[in-house]
């Protein structure tokens, strides 16, 4: 066995422990820390590393994990959206800002990741099931979701306690699709999505805060929305899970990311 073909191998065990400690360091400090960007961008450096590592052996491997990457880090897009929407905290009138960063972290974001994570191991372990009908009742259920956020008129996101119930089985759907939608069951492909969740809880306790108080926050959320209810509702209709090719993820990646970045904007210039 040559040493790039034990790359996939050796790099599911080394994401499995990152991801496991970013993991059980965000249990532990809840609050956002200026870690948070640096290991986020580290999963997105990681890929082209490996990528690299994988076609000095064999470039259709690659090819292959980028494609797998690609994929699931769009439907971990979803993942950190639907986290915000779910599990963030509004500020309360005459709060301690101070306070407010502590309470805006969850220990549920974490569970929610790594029950995410469990999900994508065990499918690409046995293979992913047939998920139309989930799909589309997914994609019903985030229109809903959609509708009633949209009709908000509070200037941030809107805080329902009862959602956050919701975070863990969002994150086990949503690996699920992250699966269906990456396709195969090789190490490549498990390498792909654990490398697309690590930072994930850090990203979502960075941006919630955010979130909370940006204006227009209900109605960007509810953009996003519509576009993964739609597109979870045609897939079940096919009569199959969430499968992306390179369009679709681009796409995907490009809609999600334009309007988080746009929110973060408004809400760090209404904070001045």
């Amino acid at each position: 066995m040559s040493v790039p073909a034990l790359v996939p191998s050796a790099a599911v065990i080394l994401l499995l422990a990152a991801l496991t400690a970013d993991l059980l360091t965000c249990a532990r400090e809840r609050a956002p820390t200026r870690r948070d960007p640096l290991v986020a961008g580290a999963g997105l450096l990681a890929a082209p590393l490996l990528a690299g590592a994988l076609a000095l052996d064999a470039p259709a491997k690659a090819a292959e994990f980028l494609a797998a990457w690609g994929a699931a880090l769009a439907m971990t897009v979803d993942l950190v959206v639907l986290l915000v929407l779910l599990t963030h905290r509004a500020p309360g009138a005459g709060e301690n800002p101070g306070v407010r960063r502590v309470r805006s972290g969850s220990r549920r974001v974490p569970v929610a990741v790594g029950a995410s994570a469990l999900v994508r191991i065990v499918l690409v372990s046995t293979g992913a099931p047939g998920l139309g009908w989930l799909s589309a009742a997914t994609g019903v259920v985030v229109l809903v979701g959609a509708w009633w956020l949209f009709r908000r008129d509070e200037p941030g996101l809107p805080e329902v306690r009862a959602a956050r119930i919701a975070a863990i089985p969002v994150a086990v759907v949503l690996g699920a699709f992250a699966v269906t939608a990456t396709g195969g069951s090789s190490p490549l492909v498990l390498c792909a999505n654990l490398l697309a969740l690590l930072g994930v809880a850090r990203l979502v306790r960075a941006a919630a805060p955010l979130c909370s108080r940006a204006p227009g926050a209900s109605v960007g959320g509810a953009a996003v929305l519509v576009f993964l209810g739609v597109e979870a509702l045609l897939a079940g209709i096919a009569g199959h899970g969430p499968a992306q090719d390179a369009s679709v993820t681009a796409l995907s990646l490009t809609m999600t990311l334009l309007v988080v970045v746009l929110g973060a904007i408004t809400a760090v210039r209404s904070g001045r």
